[in-house]
């Protein structure tokens, strides 16, 4: 009975041991995905992006940061496939024809569809592989999932910069010059998403077209937000009229002075009403403070207003004073502080054309 519960007891061991041993085959059995032969069948280059990487594992690494190391590369190797055939697609475009009996190039893509070479694209798979400190990535890609993907992005971004382009017209037609330049700058950066996205789908779409590609369209939008920025850029126009009267006679300080600042902080001036964004209009005063230690004290006060056009909406009005001090007499003191008030109404009108 001892004998046999012993042999029980070592079939049960062997049994396991074997089990054992099958598990252990299984868990080390390499992915096929190692061999080219099996990711060329398996992911055929008509439906399939692919990169492949393959590196050791340095003594200062851990596992964690070689394997994403690895997954990078192999990202890489999938997306210099595209920038490969990028480029194979604009030099394609930009070969000689003959039209008649002339010579012409054609660049229509060669000008327009850039990818960088940090190229990252959405929708990529990595599986990777770790044996003998040596770790392996495969990345890929569904050619038709990609393009569905970048097709609707690309929709989605023209529309996005049309917005933009619609508010920023408003904004312009009212005279929102500041606001309105803001509106037209934040669709720039949307073209870089449209030219990957264009570079994407010409890459890996072989059949799509310029109208596809929405290449007229985003060319136009494109030219039309620089037009709309170097218009912007010449500067808030403004009129501005000044009564200044110091002491019975008429001077143009605060006048010259307010213009200076205004012209430092992008401002043109006009002397046709009608022609400006901005109305400023400022009556100015003097009067006498008084004599002391053999020093004249004047004030001038100033009733600024300022006016949105061309619907001549009054937006802001106040009243500023400034003490001038000068040895000569009250006028040389008034005079003085007409010099210096500018600055001091400059700071209020900025802070409403500017926003």
């Amino acid at each position: 009975m001892k004998t046999e519960l012993t042999f029980k007891r070592f079939y049960s061991l062997a049994a396991l041991f074997l089990l054992f041993s099958c598990f252990n085959a299984i868990a080390q059995e390499d992915p096929a995905w190692l061999m080219e032969s099996w990711r060329t069948e398996h992911y055929p280059s008509n439906v399939y992006i692919k990169g492949f990487a393959q590196d050791n594992k340095n003594n200062n690494e851990t596992l964690a940061e070689v394997t994403e190391r690895v997954k990078n590369m192999a990202r890489s190797n999938l997306s210099e496939s595209i920038l490969s055939s990028v480029k194979s697609v604009n030099e394609s475009y930009s070969q000689s024809e003959m039209v008649g009996d002339n010579e012409v190039v054609s660049e229509s893509f060669k000008a327009e569809i850039e990818v960088s070479t940090d190229l990252e694209i959405n929708g990529i798979n990595v599986d990777t592989y770790m044996k003998n400190n040596i770790i392996y990535a495969f990345a890929y890609a569904n050619k038709y999932e990609l393009i569905g993907f970048y097709k609707a992005n690309l929709n989605l971004q023209v529309q996005q910069i049309e917005g933009h382009i619609s508010t920023a017209n408003e904004l312009e037609d009212d005279r929102e010059k500041v606001k309105a330049k803001n509106e037209f700058e934040k669709a720039l950066p949307i073209f870089e998403e449209v030219k990957k996205a264009q570079g994407i789908l010409t890459a890996i779409d072989k059949n799509i077209t310029e109208d596809g590609l929405k290449m007229q369209k985003t060319m136009k939008l494109y030219n039309d937000v620089m037009q709309a920025k170097a218009r912007l850029e010449q500067g808030i126009i403004v009129f501005m009229y000044t009564d200044e009267d110091v002491f019975g006679e008429k001077v143009n300080s605060i006048e010259n002075g307010l213009k200076a600042i205004l012209a430092e902080n992008n401002c043109r001036f006009t002397t046709v009403e009608e022609e400006a964004d901005w109305k400023i209009d400022i009556n100015a005063t003097s009067r006498e403070y008084n004599y002391s230690n053999m020093v004249y004290f004047s004030y001038v006060d100033a009733e600024v207003k300022l006016y949105k056009t061309p619907s001549d909406k009054h937006v802001f009005q106040q009243e500023f004073s400034e003490k001038g001090a000068h040895s000569k007499s009250y006028e040389a003191a008034a005079k003085k502080a007409c010099n210096t008030i500018g600055k001091t109404i400059s700071e209020k009108i900025l802070n409403w054309i500017n926003n």
